[in-house]
């Protein structure tokens, strides 16, 4: 390839070389066909021929050298290369050198990471191990106490059980009402109905509506107690809780400065169908409730009215005559009757009556305001709170469980704002303490 580019190169001098000749010629205006006699010696003439036999030789040592130079360029341009495969070589040597050692470290790092991983599965696995017996033993502890547990309802299922038996042996037997003499000859049935609030025992802000029905029955009338039996009837607690009247008694007796009003204490066994509960209601009757009276209002007293252990009980409604049937008198020649306090689920009322009064800071608040009520209990029951509640009419504004301090006063503080503050009216704060103390006192509320 080299010797055939020296040969066209070789050519193209000797091309131009001619024609340059040629032109040299045209421009002298020389005609070709012009002769002209020269006459030289011998002498010139061979120095003449001596000059054009040197070109000859030039001509001939140009390709040589041409070959020469690009034998040196070729043997050059052939180190290079040699050079360059030679610092390819070392550059992939050195790549691979460099690859080998991060492989290396990736594989150390990679060992080391499964050794930790091992490790952390190892410790793991071990604390698996030791919670499972944890929570074995903590099961074993729990299938423990639960199975104490249950054996104690059912210990105490069974003496309520028994209890509940043994009333229903004695209301079925008499024996639950007491011994009754001049037992009334005309069966009158009776039906109390009432609309109210119940208050949870222990949460006074669980606060919901009451409804309910209970149905007496005459038994003893006399000219200051009267005496009856309950014979069922239904309580609605909320939306959720409905107890069922099983049995019970009820007794009335006269009040007020002439004997012109009645007040009536009921006890009762209540089933929600799954306990059997006491219900004790303790109630005022607008008038005296004698054999000409066919209905009478009245007001269920809080906090004595209750269901034990859950609820405190108050509201509104009546005490109505529902039908009279003459039956023949019996008389049991027996001593006066005692009533019997039933012990079911052991309703427990103070038995000491105690000196209670109660105030508010002022005599009339604006919507806004900060309504103060504070009070003094004379003597203090053990673990017994005051029951406040604010009333208008009969609906129930506020009602609050507070405790009395070691020198007897108590305080509460309400605010007067939000939907229950919408009337300017005279509201009534009522202070219950223990079972036999009320104390109320009252304000005007404008709405500002």
């Amino acid at each position: 390839m080299q010797r055939e580019l020296f040969s066209i190169v070789l050519l193209l001098i000797m091309f131009f070389g001619v024609t340059a000749g040629s032109v040299y010629a045209q421009s002298d205006d020389v005609d070709i066909s012009d002769s002209v006699e020269i006459e030289v010696n011998d002498d010139t003439t061979k120095e003449d021929e001596d000059e054009n036999d040197e070109p000859e030789d030039d001509e001939q040592t140009k390709p040589e050298k041409l070959a020469e130079k690009q034998a040196k360029a070729d043997a050059k341009l052939a180190e290079r290369e040699a050079k360059l495969e030679e610092k390819q070589t070392e550059r992939e040597d050195k790549l691979a050198e460099k690859q080998a050692k991060v492989e290396e470290k990736r594989t150390e790092k990679l060992a080391k990471v499964e050794a930790k991983q091992a490790k952390a599965q190892e410790r793991l696995a071990e604390k698996i191990s030791k919670l499972e017996v944890k929570l074995t033993e903590k099961a074993e502890i729990s299938e423990e106490r639960a199975n104490k547990i249950l054996e104690k309802i059912q210990k105490e299922t069974l003496k309520t059980g028994e209890r509940v038996q043994k009333l229903l042996d004695k209301f079925q037997s008499g024996e639950f009402f007491g011994n009754i003499e001049n037992r009334d000859t005309v069966t009158k049935s009776f039906t109390l109905s009432f609309d109210g609030i119940a208050v949870e025992i222990g949460d006074s802000s669980n606060v919901n509506s009451l409804s309910g029905e209970l149905f007496l029955e005459n038994q003893v009338t006399g000219n200051h107690v009267k005496k009856f039996s309950v014979t069922g009837g239904e309580l609605f607690i909320g939306d959720v809780e409905v107890y069922d009247v099983v049995f019970g008694k009820a007794r009335t007796s006269s009040s007020g400065s002439g004997g012109d009003k009645d007040s009536m204490i009921i006890i009762a066994q209540t089933s929600d169908g799954v306990d059997i509960r006491t219900l004790k209601l303790n109630i005022d009757l607008s008038e005296e409730f004698n054999s000409e009276t066919d209905s009478a209002d009245i007001e269920i007293l809080f906090p004595r009215s209750k269901i034990a252990s859950h609820w405190f009980l108050s509201g509104t409604g009546s005490l109505g005559l529902t039908e009279s049937i003459e039956t023949q008198g019996t008389e049991i020649d027996d001593t006066e009757p005692d009533d019997i306090e039933i012990d079911v689920t052991k309703v427990e009322d103070i038995p000491h009556t105690t000196a209670l009064s109660v105030s508010v800071s002022q005599e009339s608040y604006v919507t806004g305001d900060e309504i103060v009520i504070s009070g003094i209990v004379e003597e203090i029951f053990e673990n017994t709170p005051v029951i406040l509640q604010t009333v208008i009419a009969s609906d129930l504004i506020e009602i609050a469980q507070i405790d009395v301090t070691s020198s007897g006063e108590f305080t509460h503080s309400i605010q007067a704002t939000g939907p229950q503050w919408q009337t300017s009216e005279t509201y009534t704060v009522k202070a219950f303490y223990g079972g036999n103390n009320v104390a109320q006192t009252t304000f005007e509320f404008s709405v500002e």
